[in-house]
């Protein structure tokens, strides 16, 4: 059966804010509010270095933090407190997810690490993601549960998606409208906060959840959803 294993990494966590400081695309949100945690002073110098340079200033002002011992002890209760709340419905998840996306998990093993900033990316490459040390617990289960979706659907159906003539943003905005999924029934024990997605998917989300409903498919549902991206 797969499992989530709970971290920190210095390197990961600084990789987080570079890469949200540094990309201003979230999909309707107010940038300046995921960046919150970021001084002007800075967000001046991530902005005018290079990625690997800005990700070394950034490791470089956690390190140096001068809460930084009494923020880690929060963190390591709040990284097992989301532990022992998500093994109650781990299991259940997996069997879920593999049964709607018509696939096994493409992995028995995944990797979540806790940032100190405010968004929670993920790696596709590595198949790792992240959770907020900011959020609740029932919020950063729903983030699991969505970055896990995103990894699964991507293995599975991006060069799917690829082959049937969907660009780059295409494929991201579908990855993100598919996680409506979240909210339906099938989720109803496992999901205690709903997964919001962003701003700009919402039209797209209700479109997908009626299609959805009409046999729950996941590869009919693709298949339709391919169509009216391209039309």
């Amino acid at each position: 059966m797969a499992t989530v294993k709970f971290n920190y990494n210095l390197n990961k966590d600084a990789w987080s804010w570079v890469l949200i400081a540094k990309d201003k695309e979230v999909w309707g949100l107010n940038w300046r509010d995921q960046i919150a945690h970021i001084s002007d002073e800075l967000l001046e110098k991530i902005e005018h270095a290079s990625f690997s340079r800005a990700q070394k200033i950034v490791e470089k002002y956690i390190e140096n933090n001068s809460v930084k011992k009494y923020k880690n002890k929060i963190m390591r209760l709040e990284m097992q407190a989301l532990e022992k709340s998500w093994k109650i419905i781990e299991k259940k998840y997996f069997e879920v997810i593999s049964k709607i996306t018509q696939r096994p998990m493409f992995a028995e093993k995944f990797s979540c690490y806790f940032t100190t900033g405010l968004m929670c990316p993920y790696n596709e490459k590595e198949g790792w993601f992240m959770a907020s040390m900011w959020h609740s617990v029932p919020f950063s289960i729903t983030i699991i549960c969505h970055e896990i979706m995103h990894l699964q659907f991507l293995y599975y159906y991006k060069n799917y998606l690829k082959k049937a003539g969907l660009n780059k943003n295409q494929i991201e905005n579908l990855k993100e409208s598919l996680t409506f999924l979240l909210n339906e029934p099938e989720f109803n024990e496992i999901i205690l906060c709903q997964d919001a997605g962003y701003p700009e998917h919402s039209g797209a989300r209700e479109k997908l959840k009626n299609i959805w409903l009409k046999n729950k498919n996941f590869q009919e549902l693709i298949d339709e959803a391919i169509t009216i991206i391209k039309k």
